[in-house]
């Protein structure tokens, strides 16, 4: 019986075993089984994660997919993109991630899930790189992707508002080049009449009953992110002399929802920035950086510079005829996205006013369909230097009336541009040439020039408005940067002040001779053919060979007797002295000349420029020196200098270049001006029509007849026209002048208000 017993335990035993066994064998049915589950519990599902990433489709093809996106976005742009296989295997590519953020967040995200974690870095400039994440994963639901995209937006932009990813491979190239407008001019009267006189409504997306004026937003202290009624603007209202700190969800929502910054208005504790609601696509106008805009609140400084150093003393043309110089960028921007946008858009400036002739390595920019000017600027003028600049001069201009103050940008196209004689002469070569630039730059409706305009109009904005950050800031400007040079400056002085007479006469007759063959040799003969023609007459060979060598002769003998004058020069200074003046030729910035003493330092370091510029850069090498060599020095010993995921280029290599360089001169003052009718604007060339003087009206400047009327009611993308280059035929009135917003921001419905 005991036996019988056993029998009858043992058999459901077995039973249940064989049951278990059929199950298990069958994924297909107990995944099924546990989806269900999951729900009827209301629980997120996860796939079975049993699986190694080796045997997965996302091992093979990750690499070309990565490479595919890089491809398409060859310069900074963040976002998170999602590659899906068939297997049901995924890549996550987080591009670009904040410097605030943790790798190891991505354990506790995806802790659930089996994955691997790795980076890679793409090259920007010559040195200079982003660092992305990629994730691997075995397997998940488009439900997992979707919370996981939820959690890494919250952690990566202090936000999930609207969580976005792209997928990949992607479907969309980043767009350079806008078809659409870009280049606003709305006038400080227009913003009066808009938000102060016509009380433009505004609503809450979590409360649409309740509505919102600028004004109403000023008296009640209201802080957050607004949309106006009429689809158009996005508002973010915040409080003056704040910790933006308090406020940075709104950040991430304002510039998803906000594509361009227009103007902002402020009374004594509010301000409200104004923005164009969302009319482009995120691969055209992508969502300011939330950690670039923390960074411009924490910036005290009220001037900011960048800079291409082509002229410094160790800057210049190689043996191999590249040119190459160090970048400067204010040490808050050093190794950022503002930084690395604005040493972009200064190559831009400098390439672009030179009719697309000058290359940089590793800046493989699309180029524009049109340049600013009929031939490159610097040979058209025929100058033996220029300075390209990008500027913040009545780039924003303000009114402080009883009500608000009220800002308005200039253009929103591209900040103003000067081009100067010389970096010691700051002299403009002629308004009209800058003119012409900033109209072309303004109306070419390249992004990445819009987004300086966009970043500098924060900075001003904040400084202007005492908006603060005091969280922490991955400062990451490379302390050993400044003098970095001096030690191989020391060397080459030395090796002026030691030179015997015979080594100078044959560097001299050496470089005489590759400078002659190399171009004054053309322009010799160019010279000698135009006194053919005007005095009519012809030169014999043997008068030729005679000018040709006198020619020679004379450069050599100038080089030599200034090679002697600085080898006196140095021999007569004290170690002290000889110190200063090698410190003022490797980082000119050093010191600024205040006093006699410096200024007589500044003397003797431009006079030892002076002999550089004669001898040739390139022929260092008679020397026993090379540029090249310099250059790697720096770049060596800059290569463990930079930010968690973002270094800015330490140099700039460049092909076909002259004796050029560039720059922006970022300053946090606004252009203010005492009325809103008659302040004079700076058009960069577009011609603007003068509102005529009306009865019982007094006259208003800048104001432009619209092109074409936008229709509110439109549901496809809104075409907007925000200036006018035509003058009316007839005098128009004074109310057309005054121009409705919806000709100038559309009222056109937003697919989800804005995204």
């Amino acid at each position: 019986m005991k036996h019988k017993k056993r029998y009858y335990i043992l058999i459901p035993l077995l039973l249940l075993i064989i049951l278990g066994i059929i199950l298990f064998s069958n994924e297909k049915v107990v995944e099924s089984v546990r989806k269900q589950t999951a729900q009827i519990m209301k629980t997120e599902f996860i796939p079975n994660q049993n699986r190694a990433i080796e045997s997965c489709e996302v091992f093979t093809q990750k690499d070309s997919i990565y490479e595919d996106f890089r491809n398409s976005f060859r310069f900074q742009f963040q976002t998170i993109g999602v590659a899906t296989f068939s297997d049901s295997s995924r890549l996550i590519v987080i591009s670009e991630p904040p410097p605030y953020f943790d790798i190891d967040t991505i354990k506790s995200i995806l802790l659930k899930f089996s994955h691997a974690v790795e980076t890679r870095n793409h090259q920007i400039g010559y040195d200079g790189f982003v660092t992305d994440i990629l994730i691997s994963m075995v397997n998940a639901t488009d439900e997992n992707v979707q919370n996981i995209i939820k959690k890494l937006s919250e952690v990566l932009y202090m936000s999930d508002y609207k969580p976005v990813s792209i997928t990949l491979p992607v479907a969309h190239e980043r767009v350079y080049f806008s078809e659409e407008n870009l280049d606003y001019q709305i006038t400080l009267y227009e913003f009066n009449e808009w938000f102060l006189n016509n009380h433009e409504p505004f609503i809450q997306l979590h409360d649409t009953n309740t509505v919102y004026t600028v004004s109403s937003i000023f008296e009640n202290k209201n802080s957050g992110v607004f949309f106006s009624q009429m689809p158009g603007f996005v508002a973010w209202a915040l409080p003056k002399k704040t910790d933006i700190a308090e406020h940075i969800a709104d950040i991430r929502q304002f510039t998803l929802d906000a594509d361009l910054i227009l103007g902002a208005l402020a009374d004594t504790s509010m301000l409200v920035i104004i923005g164009r609601e969302r009319e482009a696509p995120l691969h055209e106008l992508p969502p300011l950086y939330v950690e670039t805009i923390l960074l411009l609140a924490s910036i005290t400084e009220k001037e900011l510079s960048q800079s291409l150093d082509i002229n410094d003393f160790l800057a210049g043309k190689m043996k191999n005829g590249r040119d190459w110089c160090p970048t400067y960028l204010s040490k808050e921007l050093e190794h950022t996205e503002f930084g690395n946008l604005m040493t972009l858009t200064d190559i831009l400036l400098k390439d672009w006013s030179e009719s697309g002739t000058i290359q940089e390595y590793n800046f493989k920019y699309p180029h524009p369909k049109y340049y600013p000017f009929k031939k490159p600027l610097f040979r058209m003028l025929g100058l033996n230097e220029l300075v390209y600049n990008w500027n913040t001069a009545n780039a924003m201009y303000a009114i402080d009336l009883p009500a608000a103050t009220i800002y308005t940008l200039n253009r929103t196209g591209s900040l103003p541009v000067s081009y100067f004689n010389s970096q010691e002469r700051a002299q403009s070569i002629g308004r009209q040439y800058e003119r012409q630039a900033y109209n072309y730059f303004a109306k070419l409706g390249n992004t990445d020039l819009v987004r300086v305009v966009q970043y500098t109009a924060l900075y001003q904005l904040f400084i202007d408005n005492e908006i603060t950050y005091s969280g922490e800031i991955d400062n990451a400007s490379p302390k050993n940067k400044p003098y970095l040079l001096l030690t191989p400056t020391k060397n080459l002085l030395n090796h002026f002040k030691d030179l015997k007479d015979e080594e100078i006469t044959f560097v001299c007759d050496s470089s005489s001779k590759r400078m002659f063959s190399l171009f004054q040799k053309d322009k010799v003969m160019e010279q000698i053919r135009d006194n053919e023609v005007k005095y009519n007459y012809k030169y014999s060979e043997q008068e030729i060979a005679r000018i040709m060598e006198q020619v020679k002769k004379d450069n050599t003998e100038s080089l030599s007797k200034d090679f002697k004058n600085v080898r006196s020069l140095l021999q007569n200074l004290s170690e002290e002295q000889f110190n200063k003046v090698a410190k003022q030729l490797a980082y000119p910035r050093g010191e600024r000349i205040n006093n006699q003493e410096t200024y007589q330092t500044y003397l003797k370091a431009k006079k030892l420029n002076s002999l550089m510029h004669s001898l040739g850069k390139n022929n260092l090498d008679l020397l026993g020196l090379d540029l090249n060599t310099v250059k790697n020095f720096f770049v060596n010993h800059l290569a463990s200098s930079s930010a968690k995921y973002l270094k800015t280029p330490s140099v700039i290599v460049t092909y076909n270049d002259m004796r050029t360089t560039g720059g922006h001169n970022l300053s946090s003052k606004i252009s203010r001006v005492n009325s809103l009718q008659n302040y004079k604007r700076d058009d960069g060339g577009a011609r603007y029509t003068e509102k005529p003087t009306a009865k019982n009206e007094t006259p208003v400047s800048g104001e432009r007849k619209p092109v074409t009327n936008s229709n509110p009611s439109q549901t496809a993308k809104p075409k907007t026209t925000a200036t006018a280059s035509a003058t009316p035929a007839s005098k128009p009135t004074a109310q057309q002048n005054i121009r409705p917003r919806t000709e100038v921001v559309s009222g056109g419905e937003r697919g989800h208000r804005g995204f």
